[in-house]
């Protein structure tokens, strides 16, 4: 298998050579970092080479790591000591990790925030969100600078990052300096773009219908499956509908969701919010009427991926808008309820002349960091930052991504890994999770091979479906996968920021309680004065001053 790191150094121009290959034992980290000389001066280390650092590190040091989300514990597992995978980082690192998370049942941007109430008593190393105020983090010496030492006691994810000037540009601040180990998906887009809409094939052939591509055949769908099933349009609405949905095919940027990172949109280099826009009217319009006529389930905006299943797995719903994860679960569970397997993806749907203005994607690059603490000293950073490397090498790479050669995974006869049966007979959802960090993101480079074991060939298959909007055309297809989003790793300045926590905090939750009004019918979007109301509404949120204040962190980002 050629791996992610080494196909990285490839590209570098570096020779690589892996942590089981080096045949010599580390000693501490601290040794390691007093015969480098003294990194915490202005001028930058010497560059360390990729491959350099030795595993495990045999530290005696106790490293506190918080993960917000992502690489959690699992779910049938009650805490770390027990967590196959969070006992075997420690072992492969060689430090002593005491993990933390946030409670049981609690939101994890909440539970962060409330951490943050006391920076001294702050984990050394936390997984959280936080890059559109990095050097806020930077400047009240929540988070360390880690410019000057990343060459030194990072090599292999510095490598990594100059593979790619996109990765490079995202994982550091305007002014150049370096602050967090990011989440990156191996074939980029592809791997960002795992929602989209679905369908019952075998109604899809009792009805005598084709695989709608344009929005007037997925209307036409829904009123099929309406007149013949009485069924109706339904989606996860709390974490899969809200983002995006079928707002592309009215030439708009998003659905109801006008957070940090989703509904801001950049045109020909200007920023604007998707639910300002009158493509946006248009299609939440469309929308209304569907609900007016009962092609909508009228629970569709409380729905979640566990709420849902009722109305899929009884014939309430034959069209949808899930997740490649979802859309196999659905199959599964069919299967093991003795029904066959019906769910396949179907393409984003077009404008009726075949235009599409967006789809729900990304540029392979995780919205989530990770970032050393100003709790952990200069020798603490210096370990960290081995630690964290880790993942980015070649040996990591696997590690992160399936777990332990010869208990959770193996090579197949060409030389792909494989999960073994530890994985593929245990019953539990998510099982790999039990082992890996990857699945979801952490400071790491997610194999698009891990999602291929984690689902079905329909699946991937949906995933494709979804992605290839133009399969002959990689600068369109960007372009309407990730090239009109917010940029990942623009950072506000310490202003700037001030300024948003002071007057953006409102803006999101107006837009979406506008929208379930305006879906719902109880504030009538067509209405011009509605609309204009609706507007001026938001203008007292302040949507020009953040939209200026958007487009200044764009155009800096664009310049770095």
């Amino acid at each position: 298998i050629v791996t992610v790191a080494a196909m990285l150094l490839v590209g570098c121009g570096s020779q690589t050579t892996t942590s089981t290959d080096s045949g010599s034992e580390s000693g501490s980290s601290s040794e390691a970092a007093a015969d480098s000389g003294d990194a915490g001066t202005s001028e930058t280390v010497a560059a360390a080479e990729p491959g350099s650092i030795t595993y495990p590190l045999n530290s005696d040091a106790t490293i506190s790591w918080y993960a917000q989300q992502d690489y959690t514990l699992h779910e049938k597992i009650a805490d770390a000591s027990e967590s196959p995978f969070h006992t075997g980082l420690a072992e492969k690192l060689g430090v002593n990790i005491e993990w933390s998370f946030p409670t049981t049942g609690s939101d994890g941007t909440t539970y962060t925030t409330t951490l943050l109430a006391d920076p001294t008593t702050l984990p050394n190393i936390m997984h959280v969100s936080w890059m559109n105020n990095a050097n806020q983090y930077i400047e009240d010496e929540i988070i360390w600078d880690l410019t000057d030492y990343i060459q030194q006691y990072a090599p292999d994810y510095y490598a990594w990052l100059q593979s790619n000037p996109a990765y490079d540009r995202a994982m550091k601040t305007d002014d150049g300096r370096y602050y967090a180990f990011g989440f990156f998906r191996e074939d980029g887009g592809w791997n960002d773009s795992y929602m989209g809409p679905v369908v019952r094939k075998d109604w899809l052939e009792e009805c005598g219908l084709e695989v709608p591509t344009t929005i007037s055949e997925f209307e036409n769908v829904m009123r099929v499956f309406n007149e013949k099933y009485g069924a109706t349009f339904n989606a996860p609405y709390s974490i899969r509908f809200k983002y995006h949905g079928l707002a592309g095919a009215f030439g708009a940027y998003g659905s109801s969701d006008a957070s940090a990172s989703n509904g801001w949109f950049v045109k020909d280099g200007v920023v604007g919010l998707a639910q300002a826009q009158p493509e946006w009217r248009e299609y939440v319009s469309w929308l209304n009427k569907m609900w007016e006529e009962g092609l909508i389930d009228q629970d569709i905006l409380t729905e979640d991926d566990t709420t849902i299943k009722d109305k899929i797995h009884n014939d309430k719903c034959g069209i949808s808008y899930t997740s490649m994860g979802q859309l196999n679960n659905w199959n599964l569970e069919r299967e093991a309820a003795g029904k066959e397997a019906v769910w396949i993806g179907i393409p984003n749907p077009t404008a009726d002349d075949g235009s599409i203005s967006s789809i729900f994607g990304g540029p392979g690059i995780g919205t989530q960091t990770t970032v050393i603490t100003k709790t952990a000293d200069e020798e603490t950073v210096k370990l960290c930052l081995q630690m964290l490397n880790y993942a980015y090498t070649d040996e990591g790479f696997l590690y992160w991504n399936y777990g332990e050669e010869g208990v959770s995974w193996e090579y197949d006869e060409e030389g792909v890994p494989t999960f073994t049966s530890l994985v593929t007979d245990d019953p539990d959802t998510d099982p790999m999770t039990k082992y890996n960090g990857l699945t979801w993101g952490g400071p790491g480079v997610q194999a698009t091979n891990l999602l291929y074991l984690k689902n079905s060939e329909v699946a991937i298959e949906a995933n494709d479906t979804w992605y290839y909007v133009y399969p002959d055309d990689e600068e369109k297809n960007e372009a309407v996968t990730s090239g009109w989003k917010w940029p990942v790793g623009a950072t506000y300045t310490i202003e700037e920021a001030d300024e948003m926590d002071e007057i953006g905090q409102n803006i999101a939750t107006y837009v979406e309680e506008s929208f379930a009004a305006f879906l719902n019918g109880s504030k009538d979007i067509d209405d011009d004065a509605v609309w204009e109301q609706y507007l001026a509404d938001l203008e007292t949120y302040n949507l020009s001053r953040i939209l200026e204040i958007r487009q200044a962190c764009y155009d800096r980002y664009v310049a770095r």
